[in-house]
């Protein structure tokens, strides 16, 4: 009794210290901006923002928990007059912490402009942001002005210093920071491995007075990263001690170059293992294409993070075990195992691949229900699920409400639009995104190309294709040149597409030879369908269909000896036509059909639906066994081909 009395007076002498209580008791419980948002609103229009220590408990709560707007948190500052430069570390810190090194740097010019001056932990944390940027201009201003501070003889802004030159690979301007303790040393040296300077490195260890094991593992590591495997293992040897790093570094040494035997007898002798140690034997299995096996380790290990799991759903996936992962990540949540951002990311991927659009609305509503933000790669991957499944309003619902849209989102948005057919949606969109702060990259025009060539617009994708180079400095890559060619084949530009092909300043892909061959099939110019198909089975000889193509091509040209020469070259290089597949999710079930299959257990009843189908699908104008082979060049096709005439022979 006497202690509920003590607290209540306590609440009458301090009602504003009461209120900021429940404030932040309020805040504790949000999960997304918008909550933040409602809470922060009252607290500001009352007043209770003007008080520092309140203010300074919101931006370091924010800082904390809502590291993906930590933008928002970065506002409340100036309603400060004279914050302190714990709350500005905070932030940049969050923002570096999160991967978001671009922002860490703009936060910390602004606490200059604010005449905020920076400690001992800023600089740190903020050279730490340019490394992870690669901003080396921005660094080395940062690193002139410590220089004119007593700061400059602080070890650890000395050594964050060194870090950010050795990451920007600037190993001259790294070695003539002074410095003297052992870390600086390794972070040297791992500056020269990372530079490919592995000599060098070598080099530094020798010279280094006091060898520990924290240099004997940075070299570990540099011989690893440099893929001197050889190396490793002999120092890996030589080295006094070791400890569990210099077990797993040598593990991964194997594991990342596939030398998978090696791995497991060197894991089979560690005398301690971690969970780093059986992620790393998973990761290499995986990256080798043997899934069974790092099912059967992932099975086996003792102990799972969320790593564990992201690694074997990414296995299964970048494998083509789509329905696997899918089912792992279900079993998964049944065990009760909590996922991150990048497990939701993995899986709705796959899910997207697979078209299951009721397993992608769960997720997408377990994400909200676990308040994970959209602004990141989540927000990405429902755009890109929802794009493939076909349900664009639901992407275009997705990208609206995200606040904070970086490149990753237009990008997935506008090949989401292209990929539909609404190329001058995309257009729009790209246009849109010119006025943001956003500025293109090389995907982008990848997507706003392929949107230009869905919807015709040949004359609108020529200046989109100048202008990535002309104003945004972007080379144009294979995938663009493949993209012009799809463009102007489309629009029926065989000789501009061909000249492309002529001019390209790399070698074409199949890619590009198959955007010509669909081209030039889809207008009738059966001379560089021809050559087309050719360099593309020369280019991947056991892929089947372009023996089929190239079979169907002589079968409308009446030359049926080459046709049924072009089959006995596949049946001589044992080159197997794969049957077309096709799926259908339905009531998040996904059937799978083949030609002639019968495997389905309701296979009688799809059979007689089918018969019945036929007879309405010819009085709509439908001919059956016209589609996708010598009945697509039509009969008008020598009109066609006369209009167009010769183009030239493709170099």
């Amino acid at each position: 009794m006497e202690s509920i009395q003590r607290e209540d007076r306590a609440k009458e002498a301090n009602p504003q210290g009461t209120r900021i209580g429940s404030f932040l008791t309020l805040l504790a419980k949000c999960g997304t901006l918008r909550e933040l948002e409602r809470v922060l609103a009252p607290m500001i229009v009352i007043g209770l923002l003007k008080d520092r220590p309140a203010i300074r408990k919101v931006v370091k709560f924010c800082a904390s928990r809502y590291i993906e707007n930590s933008q928002y948190a970065s506002s409340l500052l100036r309603y400060l007059n004279d914050p302190h430069p714990f709350l500005w570390n905070t932030l940049i810190r969050s923002f570096e912490q999160t991967h978001k090194p671009r922002d860490a740097i703009k936060l910390y010019k602004e606490m200059l402009c604010s005449c905020v001056c920076p400690d001992k932990f800023t600089f740190p944390f903020v050279l730490k942001a340019c490394a992870s940027d690669w901003a080396l201009k921005e660094g080395e201003q940062i690193h002139c002005r410590v220089a004119k501070s007593p700061l400059s003889m602080d070890l650890f802004v000395q050594g964050s210093s060194i870090f950010m030159y050795a990451s920007c690979g600037r190993m001259g301007s790294a070695k003539a920071v002074p410095f003297k303790d052992e870390v600086t040393w390794g972070i040297m040296i791992n500056g020269y491995a990372n530079s490919n300077q592995i000599g060098l490195a070598h080099c530094w260890f020798e010279k280094m007075p006091n060898k520990n094991l924290i240099t004997w593992n940075c070299l570990l590591g540099g011989y690893a990263k440099c893929g001197d495997v050889r190396a490793a293992h002999q120092l890996f040897n030589s080295m006094p001690f070791r400890n569990l790093t210099s077990w797993n570094t040598m593990l991964d040494a194997y594991a990342k170059h596939g030398k998978m035997e090696l791995a497991f007898q060197l894991f089979n002798l560690m005398p301690l293992k971690d969970v780093v140690s059986w992620n790393i034997l998973i990761d290499g299995h995986n990256k080798i294409g043997n899934v069974q096996l790092a099912q059967e380790l992932f099975d086996i290990m003792p102990y799972r993070d969320v790593v564990s799991w992201n690694l074997m759903l990414s296995g299964y996936k970048e494998n083509g075990l789509l329905k696997k992962a899918v089912d792992l990540f279900f079993h998964m949540h049944l065990l009760g195992e909590k996922p991150d951002c990048f497990t939701l990311a993995i899986v709705l991927s796959a899910i997207a691949d697979l078209g299951l659009i009721v397993q992608g609305r769960w997720v997408h509503a377990y994400a909200e229900r676990s308040k994970f933000s959209l602004d990141g790669n989540i927000g990405v991957s429902l755009i890109d699920m929802y794009s493939k499944c076909g349900y664009v309003d639901l992407a275009l619902n997705i990208f609206d409400n995200i606040q904070l849209r970086n490149i990753d989102h237009w990008n997935a948005m506008i090949s989401g639009l292209a990929i539909h057919g609404y190329g001058h949606n995309a257009v729009s969109l790209f246009e849109g995104m010119k006025k943001s702060t956003v500025k293109p990259d090389d995907i982008t025009f990848i997507g706003v190309l392929s949107a230009c060539s869905h919807a015709g617009l040949v004359y609108e994708g020529y200046q989109y294709f100048k202008l990535m180079s002309m104003k945004y400095g972007i080379i144009p890559k294979i995938q663009h040149y493949g993209c012009m060619v799809d463009l102007l084949g489309r629009a029926g530009f065989l000789e501009a597409a061909v000249a492309i092909v002529n001019s390209m300043p790399m070698a074409p892909n199949d890619v590009v030879w198959r955007a010509l061959l669909g081209a030039s099939r889809s207008h009738g110019n059966l001379e560089i369908a021809e050559q087309a198909a050719r360099r593309l089975i020369n280019m991947v000889p056991h892929d089947s269909s372009s023996f089929v193509l190239l079979s169907n091509i002589y079968v409308y040209k009446g030359q049926f000896k080459s046709a049924r020469d072009v089959w006995k070259i596949m049946k001589e290089n044992g080159v197997l036509k794969n049957p077309g597949l096709s799926y259908i999710e339905l009531n998040g079930f996904l059937h799978e059909f083949s030609a002639g299959d019968t495997s389905h257990p309701q296979t009688m009843e799809i059979y007689l639906i089918l018969k019945c189908m036929i007879p309405a699908l010819m009085l709509a104008g439908h001919v059956p066994g016209g589609g996708g082979s010598v009945g697509d060049w039509g009969a008008g096709s020598k009109a066609i081909f006369g209009y167009f005439g010769s183009f030239g022979a493709i170099k």
